[in-house]
């Protein structure tokens, strides 16, 4: 019991002989002959790394350690003070007298002096930045959203940061706290994702954008001499920076230079005009301001980032409330050029949680670590702004459409919030209990159209059970057409038996359905189905396909991709039956369904791919691969003997204008595949075409509604997007707030039939199968983001000359 009344005692002692060793300083700086208060002025501790910046009422507070102390306060354009604190001294006012620069007219002939200026200012970066490997600094942020009316939430951190020169910044969070409407999980205030415009290149909004400190920056910018003020007895130079290149996302504004170290002690910056984004952002701003200090030492370094930010989003129907963004950060207490833990940088993490003194809650705020003090609207904020106060609820959008989506979010008994998929019963407000909700929630439907279907009806039943780690699938439906009416079902189960991991999947299928006759990469059945409606030409052939699919899926650990392995039991029976029916009465003679080879097919198909799959007819761009090899044999119980070697890839490659946003691209799809051995007609492949008017990117747009078959084929399809560039050369500067893109297409291709099948289809219908005959050419201009969702495409066939007009989605990204 002594011994932890003794423990106790140390410890009450040392937490007393701490608070007396640190000491929070307050007070205030304002214009000695306007009594007006000096904002981000600098204060610091004389002869140190530490220091803070003044709030917007001119407000500071600085922790010391020792006393007495003596406190600088700077503010270009007036004198800078010193005062030499007591611990007994109160708070601290500081009353700053302007100053007058005592330097002569500047007489300009030729060059700017700012362009002198600004070479000596880049060659003295390049002598001091050359010997500054690391540093680490104690740092502060406070973040605040507005809306039109009043600041909406406030989020504030207090953390280390680190950066070295080759392995770029790490920061390592210490304490937060938010507004009560915050959850902490949310609260993402911090310093290392904030620009150093001493930095070449600056990563601002997505805009990889040149900075004013660049080696080449004088060949990006114009410098301009526009005044000449003083701090300390020394002249400051302050420049006016404009782009001196009208496409390239740059920055405008004023910067302050020290003259006699040729270093900057200000930037007030925002991006030029090029620096925006097409709808559904209606308007952007964005102004920075930052200090550097060298502490009285080499380096200059960063002493805070201030940004304020405006961004209105909004559409035809649909308008938010304009979001207001304010941020205020400060770094001090520098330790320079020191050896950092390896293990900041192991992860890719810019931003990690220390957890030993994230609990802390406001300790650290009031204790140990120079905050940025509240200004008036951030205290009453603070008291007023509680849980209920949503951002939802403060940027509720206006307009039609708001009526057709549900802003109160559907919670369970338990309060826990539930989220209803599309399709699901429970988004039609009736009892998400109910006994037709639970029958029905895993239901979808189906339905197809065409020429040996016509009518087909179906639904399919999902559902994951043991932990998402087991899937059933059932389907089954009917078609109106051949055979007097025919059924189609299905079932599947799948399985993934690792608990720890879902790299290994499994599952195995039974189906009898009708299957289109050729595969094609792009268009799905429903797809293909509207134009068939409205009695145009069918896209497919069909056959009868009835058998099952063994399937064993791997993801290697440390490998992008994934391997696939396929076991193939079918039965493939013809389908003799045509329909010409439409809903329009256009009386179309749709052409004969195609005859394949009957019989039993027994394969293995391996496939490795990687990517994301989200080739979206064109919409975004993709990385893609695809690379398949299918052996069918009869020594395992198949009708034919072949290899069958199939690629599809994609890529997209940046081209021009890489420092914006969104820079020109090139992207492009290769498709090719070949066969060894007895090919039956039906594993025949499409090069996809134009359907009807829709025009898609990987398609051939010089073509209508058959595709070319082929047991071999190749195709390569290119477009480069120039984004509106073209339009602002022009001298259309506000062509990207309009979205649209001006893009150029090529694609080239051919395939080849075997004699036996050509031979058939002459024997059976009088026509040959549809090939390329020679190499399909074509190439084509696009005017895309038309009303923010459609491209026009007018394409010119090449080899047989002819000019086809179409549409299809837009490239959004």
């Amino acid at each position: 019991m002594q011994k932890i009344t003794v423990l106790f005692l140390f410890m009450v002692l040392a937490g007393t002989v701490q608070s007396q060793a640190q000491t929070q300083i307050t007070g205030k700086i304002v214009d000695a002959e306007t009594g007006d208060p000096l904002p981000a002025a600098h204060i610091i501790v004389k002869d140190t790394y530490r220091g803070t910046i003044s709030n917007r009422d001119g407000e500071f507070s600085i922790i010391v350690r020792e006393f007495p102390v003596t406190l600088v306060a700077r503010f270009i354009g007036f004198e800078s003070q010193e005062k030499v604190v007591n611990q007994d001294s109160g708070p601290v006012d500081f009353l700053l007298k302007p100053s007058v620069a005592t330097m002569g007219e500047i007489v300009v002939t030729g060059e700017d002096p700012a362009i002198a200026i600004m070479r000596e200012v880049i060659r003295r970066k390049k002598i001091w930045r050359a010997s500054l490997e690391t540093y680490k600094a104690e740092a502060y942020t406070r973040q605040q959203v507005k809306n039109d009316t009043s600041i909406v939430s406030i989020s504030e951190s207090i953390s280390v940061a680190y950066w070295d020169k080759e392995r770029g910044s790490r920061e390592v969070l210490k304490s937060k706290r938010q507004t009560a409407n915050i959850d902490a999980a949310d609260n993402f205030a911090g310093v290392s994702y904030l620009p150093n415009f001493y930095d070449d290149n600056l990563d601002i909004a997505g805009f990889d954008m040149v900075g004013v400190t660049h080696p080449d920056a004088l060949k990006y910018y114009e410098f301009q001499l526009e005044d000449i003020q003083s701090l300390d007895g020394q002249v400051v130079y302050e420049l006016s920076v404009t782009s001196d290149r009208k496409l390239q996302p740059l920055f405008e504004g004023t910067i302050f230079v020290l003259g006699e170290e040729y270093a900057l002690l200000e930037v007030d910056l925002k991006p030029n005009s090029v620096v925006v984004f097409p709808p559904p952002v209606q308007d952007f701003n964005l102004t920075y301001s930052q200090q550097f200090s060298n502490f009285g030492g080499d380096y200059w370094l960063p002493v805070d980032v201030r940004i304020e930010g405006l961004i209105e989003v909004g559409m035809v129907g649909l308008r938010f409330p304009p979001i207001g963004f304010k941020q205020v950060a400060k770094m001090n207490n520098y330790e320079v050029n020191l050896d950092l833990p390896d293990s900041l940088f192991k992860k890719w993490n810019r931003f990690t949680v220390d957890s030993t003194t994230i609990n802390s809650g406001d300790s650290l705020f009031v204790n140990e670590i120079d905050i940025i003090p509240l200004d008036t609207q951030e205290e009453m904020a603070y008291e007023k702004v509680d849980s209920n106060a949503t951002l939802e609820k403060a940027f509720k959008p206006t307009g039609f459409f708001t009526r057709f989506i549900d802003w109160e979010e559907e919670t369970e008994s338990d309060g826990s919030s539930t989220t209803v998929s599309a399709g699901s019963s429970g988004s039609s407000g009736g009892n998400n209990g109910s006994f037709f909700a639970k029958l029905t929630r895993n239901l979808s439907p189906q339905a197809r159209f065409n020429r040996v279907d016509v009518f087909y009806g179906g639904i399919k039943h999902e559902r994951r059970y043991v932990d998402n780690r087991l899937s059933s699938e059932v389907f089954g439906g009917y078609s109106t057409g051949y055979g007097d009416g025919t059924f189609s079902y299905g079932a599947k189960m799948g399985w993934w038996p690792l608990k720890k991991t879902r790299r290994f999947a499994m599952s195995l299928a039974y189906s009898a359905t009708t299957e289109t006759r050729y595969n094609s990469d792009m268009y799905m059945p429903l797809m293909t189905s509207i134009p068939n409606l409205f009695g145009y030409t069918d896209y497919f052939d069909y056959y009868r396909n009835e058998g099952i699919d063994f399937v064993a899926a791997y993801r290697p650990s440390g490998v992008d991709g994934s391997i696939r392995l396929n076991y193939m039991y079918e039965n493939h029976e013809a389908i003799n039956y045509s329909s010409s029916y439409d809903i329009v009465g256009r009386n179309l003679i749709q052409r004969p369904n195609s005859y394949i080879d009957e019989g039993t097919l027994s394969a293995v198909r391996l496939t490795f791919s990687n990517g994301e799959d989200r080739k979206a007819l064109g919409a975004i761009g993709a990385d893609d691969f695809s690379l398949s090899v299918e052996q069918s044999a009869k020594a395992i119980g198949s009708s034919w003997d072949y290899t069958r070697f199939k690629i599809d890839l994609y890529r997209r490659y940046e081209t021009f204008y890489q420092r914006r946003f969104f820079p020109n691209t090139l992207d492009m799809r290769l498709n090719a595949g070949t066969y060894i051995g007895d090919l039956p007609i039906q594993k025949n492949e499409a090069l996809d075409v134009a359907l009807g008017v829709v025009t898609p990117f990987g398609a051939f747009r010089a073509k209508r509604f058959i595709p070319y078959e082929g047991a071999s084929y190749v195709s390569l399809n290119a477009e480069h997007n120039f984004k509106s560039v073209p339009l602002e050369m022009l001298g259309w500067r506000k062509a990207t707030q309009t979205g649209l893109s001006i893009i150029a297409f090529g694609g080239i291709g051919r395939t080849w039939v075997q004699q036996e099948q050509v031979d058939e289809f002459n024997t059976r219908y009088g026509f040959p199968p549809v090939t390329t005959d020679d190499w399909h050419m074509e190439a084509g201009l696009s005017l895309s983001n038309i009303f923010n969702l459609f491209r026009a495409d007018v394409a010119y066939r090449i080899d047989n000359p002819g000019v086809y007009v179409g549409v299809s989605v837009a490239r959004f990204f």
